[in-house]
Formats: C-alpha cells, sequence, structure tokens
C-alpha cells in the first residue's frame, strides 16, 4: 500500500485475481450504468458460453459474490440496458453466433428477446446515455445497427443502419458521446469514424414515412480517417470531445528491413490521444456529410485548416507487450472525478494513467498553498488555471467547462473575499511532443498461481460509476478486482 498522502493513493489496490471460469477466456465485463436500490456496484462478465453477473464485497475472500450465471451458445460481448415498462436490469450479449442479439432479465434468469438482422458476427455492443433502449451494435458485416427495445417498436427493432462509405471490414468498436447525439465506431479497417447519431424526431419521421417500419440507413460519417492509427482499431471512446483509441495487429507476419537490411520486427502498438479538428458536441451535425473522393484518407465536415488532416494527436501512451488486437483499456471519466486510463498488458500487469496529473502537468501532491481571489462559479478550467495557465495549453478543455476534483469551480468574476487555493510547482510533465510515448504513473503486477512463464493478458476494464472497483476481465478465466477508497476519487 502506498503511504499516505503519496501520488499512488488515486489509483486502486489489486484485491483479488480469481480463476472465474475455468479454461475459458473471458472477453468483456461491464458495470451496471444506472443507480441501484442499495447503491452497491453490479458488474456483468461474459466468455464464450458463460454469462456471470456479480457484485464486488470489500472485506470478503473473494471479494465478490456470483448473483446469476447464465449457459448460452456464444457470448463475447455485452451491454446493459432496463425493461422499458418494468425498469428491471436487463443484460444484452451477442458473438459470433448465432448472429443475434440475446436479452436476459437479470433478476429472473430468463431469455426476453433476440434482437434478428446482423449478417455476420457481432463484435460491441454500447447502450445511448439518451435512453437505456437505444441499442448500438458493431458487426462483421461492416456495419452499425441502432436498436429501440420499447414495445412500440417490437415489430421492426432496428430504427437505424450505419453502412453505404463508413467501413469496408469488421466493424469492432461502437461507442457514444456522453450527449447521446454522436458515436464512435472503428475496426479492422483501421478506420475510425464519426456518426451523427439521428434523433428520436428524425426516426420517428422515417419510420412512418412509408406507412411500414423500416431502418433509416445513415450512409456517410461526419469524420472518417484511415491516417490516425496504422493498425486494427479495437479500442475507442470519448474522453470529453476529444477521443482515446488504441490499434494493434498480430506481429508475427508484420515485418520490415533495417537500413542494414536485416528483418525487424514493427510494434506501432499504441494508445493515442487525440481530437477532430472544429468538432464541437454541442453544436448540430454539418448540414452534408463529406463524400469519398479517391487519393483522400481523411474527410471531415467541421471546420479545419484545408491544408491539415483535419485532426491532431495530442498524446501517446506507451504501453509495452500488447502485441494482439483485442486487448480494451478502461477510462474512468466521471463528473467530480479524477480520469483516470488503465490497461492490462500480455504479462500480467496493470498500468495507470492520471489524466488530471498530465492536464495539470505537476504533481497534485506537492502543492503549495497561497492567497488569490476567491472566484464565482462559471464555465471554464479549474481555478489553478489562473495562476499558471501554461500548464492547461494543450489539454485545458479536456472536460470543457466541468470543475476537476480538489479544484475550485471554474473561473469566473473575482469576489472581494480571497480564499486558499492549491498553486502548482514546476511543471514535470512535458507535453510538447505528441508522439513521445508517455509512461504510466503507476503500475501492478497480478500475482496468481500461474507459472511466470504462462502470463494472462486483459481483454477488458470497466470502472464502476462510482470510481470505487475496477475489475479486468482475460485469458484463461482470470478476473481481477481492484478497490480504493472513495475519499480519493
Amino acid at each position: 500500500m502506498a503511504p499516505a498522502g503519496s501520488p499512488n493513493d488515486h489509483f486502486p489496490t489489486l484485491c483479488s485475481c480469481t480463476k472465474l471460469a475455468d479454461g475459458q477466456s473471458l472477453y468483456d465485463v461491464k458495470f451496471f450504468p444506472y443507480p441501484t436500490t442499495d447503491e452497491e456496484p453490479i458488474f456483468a462478465v461474459t466468455g464464450s458460453s458463460n454469462i456471470f453477473i456479480c457484485r464486488p464485497k470489500l472485506d470478503a475472500d473473494p471479494p465478490f459474490e456470483v448473483l446469476r450465471w447464465f449457459q448460452l451458445d456464444d457470448a463475447s460481448f455485452l451491454a446493459w440496458c432496463r425493461d422499458p415498462v418494468t425498469r428491471k436490469p436487463l443484460v444484452c450479449v451477442a458473438g459470433e453466433r448465432p448472429k443475434q442479439i440475446q436479452i436476459f432479465d437479470v433478476e429472473t434468469g430468463e431469455h426476453v428477446r433476440s434482437l434478428v438482422g446482423h449478417g455476420a458476427a457481432i463484435n460491441d455492443l454500447a447502450i445511448s446515455p439518451l435512453s437505456s433502449s437505444l441499442l448500438a451494435s458493431a458487426s462483421a458485416d461492416y456495419t452499425i445497427r441502432l436498436w429501440n427495445l420499447d414495445p412500440e417498436y417490437e415489430d421492426q427493432p432496428c430504427v437505424a443502419i450505419f453502412a453505404g462509405d463508413g467501413h469496408r471490414q469488421h466493424v469492432l468498436v461502437c461507442h457514444f458521446h456522453p450527449n447521446g447525439r454522436w458515436m464512435l465506431t472503428a475496426g479492422l479497417d483501421t478506420a475510425i469514424a464519426l456518426w451523427a447519431v439521428p434523433s428520436m424526431d428524425e426516426l420517428t419521421k422515417h419510420r412512418t414515412l412509408d406507412g411500414h417500419p423500416a431502418p433509416l440507413t445513415v450512409y456517410y460519417p461526419h469524420f472518417h480517417s484511415t491516417e490516425v492509427h496504422a493498425n486494427y482499431i479495437d479500442t475507442a471512446v470519448f474522453f470529453g470531445d476529444f477521443i482515446v483509441s488504441r490499434a494493434a495487429k498480430d506481429q508475427s507476419e508484420d515485418r520490415a528491413h533495417n537500413k542494414s537490411g536485416q528483418k525487424v520486427k514493427i510494434v506501432p502498438n499504441e494508445i493515442l490521444l487525440w481530437r477532430i479538428d472544429g468538432f464541437d458536441s454541442d453544436n448540430d451535425p454539418p448540414a452534408e456529410p463529406p463524400i469519398p473522393s479517391t487519393g483522400v484518407w481523411t474527410r471531415s465536415s467541421f471546420p479545419h485548416d484545408p491544408h491539415s488532416r483535419g485532426f491532431q494527436r495530442l498524446m501517446t501512451f506507451d504501453m509495452p507487450n500488447t502485441t494482439r488486437f483485442y486487448l480494451r483499456f478502461g477510462l474512468l471519466h466521471q463528473p467530480g472525478m479524477r480520469p483516470i486510463l488503465a490497461m492490462g498488458n500480455e504479462e500480467s500487469r496493470f498500468l495507470f494513467w492520471d489524466l488530471q496529473k498530465l492536464e495539470e502537468g505537476y504533481d497534485p501532491d506537492e502543492e503549495k498553498v497561497v492567497k488569490q481571489p476567491r472566484r464565482r462559479k462559471g464555465k471554464g478550467v479549474a481555478a489553478g488555471a489562473q495562476v499558471n495557465e501554461s500548464n492547461l495549453d494543450r489539454l485545458g478543455e479536456l472536460r470543457r467547462g466541468e470543475s476537476v476534483a480538489g479544484s475550485d469551480a471554474g473561473a469566473g468574476t473575482p469576489d472581494p473575499s480571497s480564499t486558499s487555493i492549491s498553486v502548482p510547482p514546476e511543471r514535470k510533465y512535458d507535453l510538447g511532443d505528441p508522439f513521445m510515448p508517455l509512461k504510466a504513473h503507476h503500475s501492478v503486477v497480478a500475482s496468481t498461481s500461474l507459472s511466470p512463464k504462462k502470463h494472462f493478458a486483459m481483454a477488458q476494464i470497466a470502472w464502476s460509476p462510482d470510481g470505487r472497483w475496477m475489475v479486468g476481465v482475460g485469458d484463461y478465466g482470470m478476473m481481477c478486482i481492484f478497490h480504493r477508497d472513495g475519499s480519493v476519487v
């Protein structure tokens, strides 16, 4: 355990590393994103033919309990939703076969319904922040489908299909913006796309236009690029209006020659933080999405310098020993909490980055206190930025006006009275080179009964909504549970 007051207090402690499913890999884990009656978090885990519904338990051995266990042919990816009528928790699962989304009632264990439409494997599921009835699915059939689980859509639950000139190979990722109006997708074609999600009014109007229900087809994304990453993109999430994404590819056949003519292994696996020039999620989508043209690898409908590529790389995170694709990081980004990026590699090691520390450019545990005018609340970055604005040159808009944990609210009109605020010392983290891999602030090796030569990789990491729990699942049915005290969240 780190000493009290040290920077490592912000990172969770490994409580348990357990083989949850013997002989089967685990592929996905997600916490129930909605409030519960007892305020205790619940998470679901999928792997091959198993679905586990679990609850973490502090000071217990093991530090979790299995509430329910389902078995079916294939359960690789999952998303939580709620019954539109009863509001009971439902878990949606899908995988390579039978090309359907299966929905189960968590309380009774009963199968509720199946969503049929994709022509190939389903590689990811995501629920909309606007409604627990709006579900997105990404597929190997090159499309993304939007489903409405409300009873009035029972005859045709698929309300939109994102296709056309979006992806030309398997889609591996779909992720909603927190405001629900935008969606990120990415896949094996090394392309990442940003789509405007049709409003409910648009979907309803289209549904009744021809007198019979039919999905609305969205042909073009508003941003599309194969230049952000060079390899398969298996993770992409919003960080405010910024994007954190990861690319990886099996390196067994990926080789090049150095100056001496010798074959060398290429390992371009990386996590990037970047932004789309001119993109503001609060604005209405541009009137027309960009049309594909020959020789153009990035197209964007957002305002940007015509001589630029339309996006900016901001940070690169050093993530060694992650050559496999479909190893996904977990990003904690909730209002009022320190944003933390975490990922497990192929050698049973978890790495953590404190993104607030990188934004501020200093170690928050080495602050000194000075008197500064009190500022009334308003939209802006943390009050500390008024002391040294250069510390927020690159990432000052990360939370788009939300106050950061441990700071006063955003800048506003000075008040005659004064208060003590924290002032950063000399900047420690130079973010001038977005291509310089940033080392993790903290790392933990999972100690298991597996031999040192038989490490395991984490396929997915999830944080609880309250920021106190983190769960990683992966090879050999391994599940690692982390916890931290609520006072440091």
